[in-house]
C-alpha cells in the first residue's frame, strides 16, 4: 500500500493538469454530425457571396455566368474543391467592386469578358439548335410507321396495326402478358395439386376414423368434414385465374374497329404509292438505298452453292433495274417478267425511223471527222511555227 501511494501524482500536479485541460478543450476540433454544406457556417457566407456577385455584376452576361457556375458547383461535397471555388468567387467579387469603384483597367477587363461570354452564348445557342435538329431528325427516322399489315389479336394483345419499328411499350406489353399467363398457368397447376392433396388427406382421415371407431377409441379429423373450409380460398384463387383466362379469350376474338381498318387500308395504299414512286425514280437513273440493297443480294445459300459462275453473273446482272439492252436480254433469258416486253427492241430505233436515224448518224460522223482534220491541221501549224528548221529538214527529207 505504501508503494502504491508513492506513485500517485501530487495535488499540485493534478491541479496543473486540470488547468491545462480547461485551456486546451476549447481549441479541440469538434467534428459536426452533419455535412459541412448543411451547416449555417457554410450556407450563410456562400449565399452572401452569391448575392454580392449578382449585385456587383456589371452586365447580364456576367450575372448569367455567375448563376451557371454556382449551379454547376452545387453538387460539390469535397472540402478542398469547395474551398478553391469559394476563394475564386471572392476574387471575382473584389474585381467587380474595383470596377464599380472606378478602376478603368478592371472595367475594361470586365467589358472584354462580357463580349467573350456573349460570343460563347451565341455559339452555345446555335449548338443547341443544331443538337435539337439532329435529335428531331433521328426521332423522325425511328418513328413508327404503319406498314399496311395486321397484328392479329392473340391472348397477349388485341387487334393492332403493324408498325415498323414496333414501339417498345407494345413489345413489352405482349412480353409481360405472355409471362404472366405462364406464371398463372403454373400457379393453377400448383392449386390443383394442393386440392388433390387435401382430398387425399380427407380420405385418409375418413378411413383412419373408421378403423379407430371399431376399436372404441375417439378420433377428431382435421380435414374430413371440413373440406369446404379448406377448399374455399383455393377455389376463390382458381376463380380469379379463370377470369383472367376469360379476359384473354375475349381479347383474342376482339374484332378490328372501323377506324383502325380505314387507317390500315390507307397506309397500305400509301405504301403502294411510295413504292411506285420509288421504282419510277430508279428507272430514271437514281440510285436509292433499296437499289443498293437489291444489287447486293444473292439467291439463298442452298441455291447459290449449286449455281455455276455464269449463272451467278447472270443473276447479278438481272438484279439491275434496267429493262433495255443487255440487261433486258439477260432478264428475258432467265424468264423474268418485264413491264414493257417490247421496249428492248427499240434500242436501235423503230423500223420506220431507221432512214432518218442513219442519216443523222452519218452527218454526226462526217462532222466529227471534219473537226478532227481541222484540229490536226492547226496542231501542225503550231509545230511548224515553233520548230521551223527541223520541220523544213523533215519536209526536204520526205520530198527526197
Amino acid at each position: 500500500m505504501q508503494k502504491v501511494a508513492a506513485h500517485l501524482p501530487s495535488q499540485s500536479s493534478l491541479a496543473f493538469r486540470t488547468n491545462l485541460a480547461n485551456l486546451i478543450s476549447p481549441l479541440r476540433r469538434v467534428r459536426p454530425r452533419v455535412p459541412f454544406f448543411k451547416l449555417a457556417a457554410h450556407r450563410i457566407p456562400t449565399l452572401s457571396l452569391y448575392r454580392g456577385l449578382l449585385r456587383e455584376a456589371s452586365s447580364e452576361e456576367i450575372k448569367h455566368r455567375v448563376r451557371m457556375v454556382f449551379r454547376e458547383t452545387r453538387p460539390l461535397t469535397g472540402t478542398d474543391a469547395t474551398k478553391r471555388n469559394l476563394e475564386q468567387g471572392y476574387k471575382f467579387l473584389d474585381a467587380f467592386k474595383r470596377a464599380n469603384g472606378g478602376d478603368l483597367k478592371q472595367r475594361a477587363i470586365l467589358e472584354r469578358y462580357t463580349r467573350a461570354l456573349g460570343i460563347k452564348a451565341d455559339k452555345a445557342y446555335w449548338r443547341h439548335l443544331m443538337h435539337n435538329e439532329i435529335a428531331w431528325r433521328r426521332k423522325l427516322a425511328r418513328r413508327p410507321i404503319m406498314t399496311g399489315g395486321y397484328l392479329r389479336p392473340t391472348y397477349a394483345n388485341g387487334p393492332l396495326p403493324r408498325l415498323r419499328p414496333q414501339p417498345a411499350h407494345i413489345s413489352m406489353m405482349i412480353f409481360k402478358r405472355r409471362r404472366a399467363r405462364q406464371r398463372r398457368h403454373d400457379t393453377l397447376q400448383g392449386l390443383q395439386g394442393m386440392m388433390q392433396d387435401l382430398r387425399l388427406e380427407a380420405e385418409f382421415e375418413s378411413g383412419l376414423g373408421k378403423a379407430v371407431k371399431g376399436k372404441g377409441q375417439a378420433f377428431e379429423p382435421a380435414f374430413a368434414g371440413h373440406m369446404e373450409e379448406w377448399l374455399a380460398p383455393l377455389k376463390q384463387f382458381k376463380e380469379n385465374i379463370h377470369q383472367t383466362y376469360v379476359a384473354a379469350r375475349e381479347r383474342a376474338i376482339q374484332p378490328y374497329s372501323a377506324e383502325m381498318l380505314d387507317a390500315i387500308k390507307t397506309a397500305r395504299r400509301e405504301k403502294i404509292v411510295n413504292k411506285t414512286r420509288e421504282r419510277a425514280r430508279e428507272r430514271g437513273g437514281e440510285i436509292l438505298r433499296c437499289t443498293i440493297r437489291r444489287l447486293r443480294k444473292a439467291p439463298p445459300p442452298h441455291v447459290l452453292s449449286r449455281m455455276t459462275p455464269e449463272q451467278r453473273r447472270m443473276d447479278k446482272i438481272a438484279r439491275n433495274v434496267s429493262e433495255v439492252g443487255y440487261v433486258a436480254q439477260v432478264k428475258r433469258r432467265l424468264g423474268h417478267k418485264l413491264r414493257e416486253p417490247e421496249k428492248w427492241k427499240l434500242e436501235r430505233g423503230r423500223p420506220e425511223n431507221k432512214e432518218g436515224l442513219d442519216r443523222a448518224s452519218r452527218e454526226i460522223r462526217e462532222e466529227s471527222n471534219r473537226r478532227m482534220r481541222e484540229e490536226v491541221k492547226r496542231m501542225r501549224e503550231i509545230v511548224e511555227m515553233d520548230f521551223p528548221v527541223q520541220t523544213s529538214r523533215t519536209t526536204a527529207k520526205a520530198a527526197g
